[in-house]
């Protein structure tokens, strides 16, 4: 399975070289990303006990997020940029079922935050998929802290990359995070949040349960991220 999931990824290696750049550009890029001092730290949103949010017909945000991150991260190591994943599986982190949910999800998340600041140099990208009341909303739209500058164009360019690869009709900006979302707010660090898209509209919904779709949206990721590290 790991294989097979590694070779489709892969494949979809082409698609962000042509998405991205043109042929001068691709060696450059490839470079850039190699010889990075920073490591891509990839955060599969919600685990565990804490579900995220669920579609009409059940389907759960938290196994969404991990395939586009497992994804994420395949394609990121095909360009040789470093990565480290907050959450490899589908568990929580430091969950213990003595706790109450709120205990869960507070030292959830402060773990995550922990990794992250135990890396040198980290760049945070927090995958994650959007719910609302009414179902005529789509598109997916990426959020940056304010703590880092770098933050703002490197969500603006996976902005754009995931409009130009994976929805042309699209025309969410990004845009800055609520100071109240934790990660956004104690990280120093360049940290995004990547809402993929809406699990409350029926025709995102499906395409967001497509594994095909989550290659694409990886590709569309990483699109960005290498923008965002060669200065283009």
């Amino acid at each position: 399975m790991e294989r097979r999931l590694k070779c489709g990824v892969c494949a979809a290696a082409a698609l962000a070289l042509v998405l991205c750049f043109g042929m001068e550009q691709k060696t450059r890029a490839m470079q850039t990303a190699g010889n990075a001092q920073t490591t891509l730290v990839i955060d599969a949103g919600h685990g565990g006990f804490d579900g995220g949010a669920v579609g009409a017909d059940g389907t759960a945000e938290q196994d969404i997020n991990l395939s586009i991150a497992k994804r994420v991260q395949v394609l990121a190591n095909f360009f040789g940029v470093p990565t480290a994943m907050t959450r490899p599986d589908e568990n929580a982190l430091d969950y213990n079922p003595s706790r109450t949910v709120r205990e869960n999800k507070i030292a959830d998340i402060k773990a995550r935050e922990k990794l992250v600041n135990s890396i040198p140099s980290p760049v945070f990208l927090s995958i994650h998929l959007n719910k609302f009341s009414d179902a005529q909303y789509h598109g997916a739209q990426v959020f940056y802290s304010t703590g880092n500058v770098q933050g703002k164009p490197l969500a603006e360019q996976i902005q754009q990359c995931l409009i130009d690869g994976c929805d042309p009709l699209n025309h969410r900006k990004a845009k800055q995070a609520d100071s109240a979302i934790y990660l956004m707010k104690k990280l120093d660090c360049p940290a995004v949040i990547i809402e993929c898209g809406f699990l409350s509209n029926p025709a995102e919904e499906a395409r967001l349960r497509d594994e095909a779709y989550h290659k694409q949206l990886a590709a569309a990721v990483i699109c960005g991220y290498l923008r965002s590290q060669s200065g283009m």
